[in-house]
């Protein structure tokens, strides 16, 4: 296997002008990126030191172009579709429930907002607590008072029985 080098690395050689050529070559999932350095092809590693594998072509073409590499080749033959890393649902299911968080907020304060901007400019109209909480109170005696009305007058009676 041939020994990755760290991107720092190949930006030191690249600028001494002791790289050749580069080659995407294309793998299982993504793609790598190889260097001709001398006689040697070294792939472009991560800070492990594993081969640094791209999931589209764009991104390793950019990194290339950073590098001040602008002219390099791409080989697709052994190229194969899949996944580089695997699923991960959990984060997918974080993020969407991340963004309702997001969207309920931004939803709430446009509730809300009007009502400040109201307070602020001393528009609003204010209600005392207590006198809120008696009324609803009483509203809600009356409609129990009125369904319980309506109960005995549904309940069916029979001949000749008189109601009470």
């Amino acid at each position: 296997m041939l020994q990755p080098i760290k991107l720092e690395s190949l930006r030191e050689l690249v600028s001494a002008g002791s790289v050749k050529s580069a080659t995407i070559l294309g793998q299982k999932g993504g793609y790598a990126v190889v260097a001709s350095v001398g006689m040697h092809q070294r792939p472009l590693g991560t800070k492990f030191g594993d081969v640094r594998m791209f999931g589209s072509t764009d991104t390793a073409v950019k990194v290339l172009r950073d590098l001040g590499l602008f002219i390099f080749h791409l080989d697709v033959s052994n190229y194969e579709e899949g996944r580089l890393r695997a699923a991960r649902p959990d984060v997918t299911l974080k993020a969407k429930e991340a963004s309702q968080a997001v969207a309920h907020d931004r939803w709430f304060r446009d509730q809300v907002q009007p009502v400040m901007d109201k307070v602020e400019a001393g528009t609003a109209v204010l209600h005392d607590h207590d006198e809120v909480w008696n009324r609803m109170e009483a509203h809600a005696a009356n409609r129990l008072s009125e369904r319980a009305a309506a109960a005995v007058d549904s309940v069916p009676r029979r001949s000749g029985q008189r109601r009470r």
